[in-house]
Formats: C-alpha cells, structure tokens, sequence
C-alpha cells in the first residue's frame, strides 16, 4: 500500500509539472491555476469556488449546506484525465455530511459534480479500484475565489481520427456565463484562420460547452480548438489564460448511439433538488450531443424529473431509480432522499394511560424542515418524575420507540429530544393489573446437554396486556434431567424430559423441555452465525441473531456478546423452533434456510428482499418458501436464496441487483419474494450462492456462474462484463455462463468474491478476487479464469468463504488457503473430518465420528464453545461428549 501511495504522489506531482510546463507553451488540455493566492489544487483534484445553486437549476444538492451565509450554494468537484488511472468509483461528500454522491470514474477521472458547500467547508473524495481497495483520498478546502479552468476537452489533445461531423466539447471546472461563449472566446482554428461555427451550453449543465462548425471538417487535416480568457463563471471571473488544444480529423463520421451513462449514478439528496447529465457516444466512443434523451423516474410522485436530467423532490424519503433512455439505450442512476436535521418532534399516543408495574410504548414522529419523517433519528427521553414512571429507548433497532414504566399512581410528563426539537406526551400512571395468564417461550424448547438456554414468562392481564415488574417463581420437575435458576435459565444435566413452569400471583405457565447430546451431520458456517443438522434432523444455530437468523422464534437470546453490540446472540446451539426434521442448513448474513426431510424449503431471519420466500416475518420456520417447490439442496447468499429442484432446474428468489437470480431479466435490485427460473434451461447438479453470485454444476460436470462479476468471480476469462447490472453499472450476467477452461467439476463453492472447483480427480481450481490468496495459488494476484490451488492436493470436499477456502484430503485432513496464506497449510490438531464450511472469518467443520468443531473468529459466539475469544485451532462446540 505505502508502494502504490508513494506512486500515487509522484503522479501528482508529475501531473502538476507537466500542466506548468504547458501552461508556458501556450497550450493545455489540463487543469491550471495560476491565481497567486490560491494552492494548487492537490494532486490533480479541482474544487471550484461557491457558485449559487439557483443559477445552474441546483439547489441544495447532495448534502446539508451550512446555515450561515445567504442562500444556497455548491461547489463542483473533479478529477482529469489520468489523475487515478486504477481509479472504479469515486465517493464525494462535504466533510461533517453523512450523504454522498457516487459515480463511476472514467478514463482516470470524472467530470465536475455538484457538492452542497460554502467557502470553507472541505470536501473529501476517495476512488476505490475494482477490487474495492482506497487508491486516492484527498480533501480541498472550499476557497472563496477560485477562477474556472478547463478540466478536459473531446477531443483530448493530440488526438487524431477525430470524426469530421464532429462536436467539440470543452468541459470547464464550473458553470460558466452563457454569454461569455462566442465563436472569438471559444475558436476553432485551421491553421491561422478561424473555422465558422456556434458555441452553446449543452442543455441540463452550466459547465460544458460544445462548439458545432457551421461545416464539415476537412479530412485528415490539423486544427486547434482554442478556448481564452474571455470565458467566464458566474461570478465574472476569467479563464486564467487561454488554453489550445490540437487535434487531427479523420476520414469518417459520427456513427448511431451504441451507449449512455448518467452521472453522476448514486446521490443522497436532502436538498430540493439535484442535476443529473446524460452522456451518449457511438461504437467508437465519439460523444454525440445533438440526441434526444428521455428521462423517468421510478416514482414520479416521490421524485419527479425535467427534460434535462434535473431532479425534485416531493416530499417523502426514500429510494429513487432514475432512467435515461435514447434510441433503445438506457442507462440508471439511484437517488435516496434523506431528511435533514430535526425541526419537529411528535409524541403519541398522549394523553396516555398506564398501570402501575406495567409498560406503555411511546412514539416520537421526528420531521425536518420540509415535513419529511426522519427513520432513524437521534432521540433523548426524559420523565418529568421516575418515581412516577420511568422512560428509556426502547433499542437501536427502533430509535423512534421508548418503553415508559408506571411506577406509583401519579400524572407525568414524558418528553423526546432530537437536536433542537422536542415533543412531550401527558401520562396518567393507575393502579397495578392482576396477571391473568403467564406464556413461556420457547415451548416446547431442547437444552443442549451441558448448556443452558434461556426461557422467557410473558405475563399478561386479563384483557390481554403484557405486564412486566412482577415476581416470578421457576421450577422444574425433573431436576435429574433439567433444572432452572431463579431467572428462567434452564441448564441440561442429563438425556430426558422435564416439565419447567413460570409462577406469579398465583398464574402459573408451563414448558416441555427436552434435553439431548449432539451428534452431527453437516454443519454451515455462515457469515457471522453458523448452523447445523443433527442426526436426528434436528437444526440447531449460533452466532449473531441480531436479524433473528437463529431461527429460535424471537432477538432475546441466551447471550449478550460484543459483537453484536452487545445484544443478541448465542454462544452455544440452541435448536430452530418449528419442530421440522432437516436434512441441510444453509445461511449467509442474515438469513438461513432448512431443507426439510420432505423436500420443502423453509426460511428465517432478515427478509427486506424477499429472501425468506414469503411476503412478510423475520421469524421461522412458520411457513414454507412460496411455489409449493421440492427440492434436493438449498444456497443461501447476501438477500437472496437459490433452490435446486428434484428435476435438477434452478431456482432463486430475493435481490437481484447484480443478476444473481440468474432469470435473464434486467437486474433491478426489487423484492421477488416467488422462486424464480434460472434462464437458460441447464440441468443442475448443485448450487451455491454467497455475497452477489451463484454458481451451478450441471449433469455432465460443466461450471456455470451468474451474478456480480466485478472481481472476475464468474470465471468467464474478464472483469468488464458481459453485461452491466442496473443500476450501479458493475459487470455482470443475468443468466448462467459457462466457466472457462473445459474442466470438469465433481462439486463447487462460491466465496464472499471468489468461487472454487473440485474436479472428479480431486484437484482444486479456484477464480475471482485474491487479495489475501483465497485462491491458494502461491500468488495474491486475482483471475478471471480457474487457476490451481497449489499443494497437489487430493481433495473430496472444498468449501470457499469470506476470504479464505478450506478442503479436506480424501484421507481426511483438513486444509485451508487465504486470509493471509497463499498455499494450502494443515489443520492444527490431526482430526479427521468428513466435511468443513468456510464463513467469513470462521470454519467449522464435521469430524467422521459426527463431532463439529470451529476455528477463527467468535466475535459473535459462532465457534460455538460458549466463549467469544477467538481461536486458531479447532474447538469442539458445545453439547456434545
């Protein structure tokens, strides 16, 4: 990193050095900055002084502008030509602002964007490469004088085989006065003599300038485009000095539009408004600007759009797809409408009424200046009297809800602060309601042998309302097989069955509590949980359950482990509720799923995308995944699930922003909650899915891959297709490509970016990002195309995670690769496996006598030992002898 920083640097300067020297030349194609009080701008970055929105159809923009000052204004930010030549993406935000906007870098550089600033304030960009590695981060200082330089033209300089249709297009580092542009300020000159012709703003931008000759250029001649200092921004002031650029025409003509891009592709808006510009060139790359550009937006009565790219919004937050279309092309951009601060705070329901020892929930409705609901805001309550009744949030997850508990009968105050705003609601605190019943969950519930797991008495009135401050009394009644503590925390001491009961004011509640010595069939290691079938088909998780990927039936688990942030988790299995008998579990960050005895699949956990296969819950397995499907085997990756039918087709379901469904159909990140065909008609043996792709083996031992490939994790020979997913813009399929290389594969693994092969003579091949040497080919370099782990393994199984890949020899030893190693290196402990499945940071693996052990991280309890400290040698997990 300190190698590609200093190279980085020396770029810089370089770039600094070469401008200078043409600037002296009387000839430039970079940016210049020759006003004496101000720095040059660092390493290429060009931040432009304020410009008022309003003059260029820009208000507000993507962040909050300070509240000094009059108006609105924005700053506009760029990088040239060749700044970050290993340049991806680029991230702009105004220091102090959480929003962003987000947009594809382009030739080492990208064009000026407006940021909600003043002068001042500082502005950070970060570019990231393909892989997702920070290659240049720089922040600038807002200046409140800055004259505009020109940040590239098209043509570049000394470009040749320009078309002679062409337009010529100077792209200035702000918006610039429209009257300033002149044939004599922007000239086109062969050789001594001016070239007639028009200069215009380009519609939809006060920053680029196109000059149209009144004729065809002559072929094969030289010509020199020449924009001076009588251009200038909207505060009046000039181009420093004139800069020239030199070009040669070609022989041919523009040809038809071949492709569109919108930039910038992602914005946070808390503004009013924000421009988007469209971009269409040819097959040759030529930029066409006399085309006419349809522009729509997803929801055009949250956020409207003009004939020239600018966007409004209407009122609400939220998502946004924006779509620009020309002559069958399209292109998108995402635009999230968040509030701003906190103007007013709502408290509700008020006036209020609770009893004594009981709980009420309160709910503060928190809207900015423009009435827009603020989801997550940053609240205090406080109670005019705690001896009365005491408020208290009611947890991260639900910022905007508190718990207020009565205490003694009295009138209180309750009040919710966020920033500068309050609200208040009146509650009356009465007397204490008698328990009417008393429910224990889970029930029924299996303790592991030797562990504990913690039940739960909900105790409610007569007419059904929760209470809480009540005494109860545990018991068990067979203390040889289970006993309970005094706080409901039920401990397993031998095989059986036992009775444990909740009492309070004489209500009693009741739960059947089996106790049971694990013995393993599989086990998966998910992102930050891991789970697993018995042999008796029972399903058992641990690990997070911060989204309840548990699959025990509610958050409140067992434990309370760091990771988590402090909540929600459990160090040791606890069983999936339902009472099913499972044959497999899969999962991966926030969700699993089980594949019943039956063939059908059930789900649990997060669904915000449908992964889970039914419309609504976090909780399962209550009902199966829709269709009716059987299934042989499941795959669980980020937000979408994939099923393997009995007549070998493919199935997904949940997001499909990368065209990890593999349907074939535009890629748009939408919620299909129904099992979805995978295109192209392909007879599966198997398939796995992990952070945005899948992967399928057919019949005849064929790979084929669908999905992100912005690593090269499809394994198709490139990184820059074949397709491009709407609607980030990243290299993808939409539908199953054949891995390249011909080889033939007995079973795969997709990792967090990287996929895996074991071929029927047991040699392991893996593809795709290589960063920490997952791929285990002695190298960190990534591919495209399968490459050999290194070792002359003999493997029978290989599973691939996060950022690192295990396989267990056909002797039994288990092996790993990544997360630092390049090549393959031993198991600690000599321990004979029959399987292992790769998490993120963890490992877990199924010995032949049908004992799972884990090692790595256990930040979440997802080794399973009881313990959250890490481990660099298998410990067995907890339950069994």
């Amino acid at each position: 990193m300190k190698t590609n920083l200093t190279r980085l640097v020396r770029a810089g300067i370089a770039l600094a050095l070469l401008g200078a020297l043409g600037w002296l030349g009387g000839c430039s194609d970079g940016p210049i900055n020759l006003c004496s009080t101000c720095p040059p701008p660092p390493q290429g970055l060009i931040v432009s002084d304020p410009a008022p929105a309003g003059g260029v159809a820009v208000r507000a923009g993507m962040a909050s502008a300070p509240t000094s000052g009059a108006g609105d204004s924005v700053a506009y930010v760029s990088l040239p030509p060749g700044t970050v030549p290993a340049g991806s993406r680029a991230t702009l935000r105004r220091l102090g602002d959480a929003a962003t906007v987000t947009d594809t870098v382009r030739d080492g550089g990208f064009d000026p964007l407006p940021v909600g600033a003043r002068a001042g304030d500082s502005i950070e960009v970060m570019v990231r490469d393909a892989g997702g590695v920070t290659v240049y981060q720089m922040h600038a200082e807002v200046r409140a004088a800055r004259p505009p330089v020109v940040v590239r033209t098209d043509p570049a300089r000394k470009k040749t085989d320009v078309p002679v249709n062409a337009a010529l297009v100077v792209v200035f580092s702000e918006p610039v006065a429209g009257g300033t542009l002149t044939p004599s300020s922007v000239q086109l000159l062969r050789g001594g003599s001016p070239v007639a012709g028009t200069v215009t703003l380009l519609q939809g931008t006060g920053a680029v300038a196109a000059f149209t000759p009144a004729a065809l250029l002559d072929r094969n001649t030289d010509y020199r485009l020449v924009v001076t200092p009588a251009v200038r921004d909207l505060e009046g002031e000039a181009l420093p000095a004139p800069v020239s650029v030199d070009f040669t025409t070609g022989q041919s003509s523009t040809g038809p539009a071949a492709s569109i891009t919108v930039s910038p592709d992602t914005v946070y808006m808390t503004g009013a408004t924000y421009q988007l510009t469209a971009t269409v060139r040819d097959a040759a790359g030529n930029l066409l600007i006399d085309q006419s550009v349809t522009w729509s937006t997803s929801d055009p009565a949250g956020l409207s759009i003009s004939p020239t790219g600018l966007v409004t919004s209407l009122g609400p937050a939220g998502y946004f797809h924006v779509t620009a279309t020309v002559e069958g092309l399209s292109a998108g951009a995402l635009v999230i409408v968040t509030a701003g601060p906190p103007a007013s705070v709502a408290v509700s329901p008020t006036p209020a009424t609770v009893a004594a020892g009981d709980t009420l929930f309160l709910l503060a409705t928190v809207r900015d200046a423009d009435g827009r609901v603020i989801d997550n805001p940053s609240l205090t309550w406080t109670s005019s009297d705690p001896a009365v009744a005491t408020v208290a949030a009611a947890g991260p997850q639900q910022p905007r809800y508190a718990i207020v508990t009565g205490v003694s009968q009295a009138n209180v105050t309750i009040t919710a602060i966020g920033g500068s705003a309050s609200g208040t609601a009146s509650v009356t605190v009465g007397p204490p309601l008698p328990v009417g019943s008393v429910t224990i969950v889970p029930n029924p519930a299996t303790v592991v042998w030797q562990e504990t797991l913690q039940l739960t008495a909900t105790l409610r009135s007569a007419n059904g309302r929760p209470l809480s401050g009540r005494a109860v009394a545990w018991a068990s009644d067979n203390q040889a097989v289970a006993t309970v503590d005094a706080n409901g925390r039920v401990t397993g001491v031998s095989e059986g069955s036992a009775n444990v009961s909740a009492t309070s004011e004489g209500v009693t509640g009741t739960a059947a509590i089996a106790v049971t010595v694990l013995q393993w069939l599989s086990v998966s290691a998910n992102a930050v949980f891991t789970c697993g079938v018995t042999t008796t088909g029972a399903a058992y998780c641990w690990g997070d359950n911060s989204y309840g990927q548990l699959g025990i039936g509610t958050y409140n688990t067992p434990d309370h482990c760091i990771g988590t942030g402090g909540y929600s988790c459990s160090k040791v299995p606890v069983g999936v509720i339902g009472g099913l008998s499972f044959t497999a579990v899969t999962g991966w960050e926030q969700h699993a799923c089980g594949l019943s005895t039956t063939g059908a699949a059930y789900c649990w956990g997060a669904n915000p995308a449908g992964e889970l296969g039914i419309q609504d819950g976090q909780w399962g397995p209550f009902q199966p995944v829709a269709g009716g499907l059987t299934f042989s085997s499941l795959t669980a990756g980020e937000n979408f699930s994939c099923g393997l039918a009995s007549n070998g087709a493919a199935y997904c379901w949940g997001w499909d922003a990368f065209g990890q469904l593999g349907t074939g159909a535009p890629a748009s990140g939408g919620r299909l909650v129904d099992p979805q065909p995978v295109a192209g008609g392909l007879t599966f043996t198997m398939v796995t899915g992990k952070d945005d792709n899948t992967c399928g083996l057919t019949t005849s031992g064929a790979a084929y891959c669908w999905g992100d490939n912005t690593a090269g994790q499809l394994g198709i020979g490139r990184t820059d297709g074949p397709e491009h997913c709407y609607p980030y813009g990243d290299p993808c399929s939409t539908v199953p490509v054949a891995v390249s290389g011909g080889l033939r594969f007995s079973s795969l693994s997709v990792g967090g970016r990287h996929a895996c092969g074991l071929t029927t003579a047991g040699a392991a091949y893996c593809w795709g990002f290589n960063s920490v040497g997952q791929l285990g080919d002695g190298s960190n370099n990534s591919s495209s195309v399968p490459v050999p782990v290194t070792g002359g393994l003999s493997l029978a199984t290989v599973s691939a995670g996060g950022t690192r890949t295990c396989g267990v020899t056909t002797s039994g030893s288990a092996y790993c690769w990544g997360a630092g190693s390049a090549a393959p290196v031993a198991v600690t402990g000599g321990l004979i496996f029959s399987t292992v499945s790769v998490g993120s940071d963890h490992v877990c693996g199924v010995t032949t006598s049908q004992v799972a052990y884990c090692w790595g991280s256990n930040f979440y309890g997802q080794l399973g030992n009881g313990t959250t400290t890490n481990s660099s040698v298998p410990v067995k997990v907890a339950g069994q002898p």
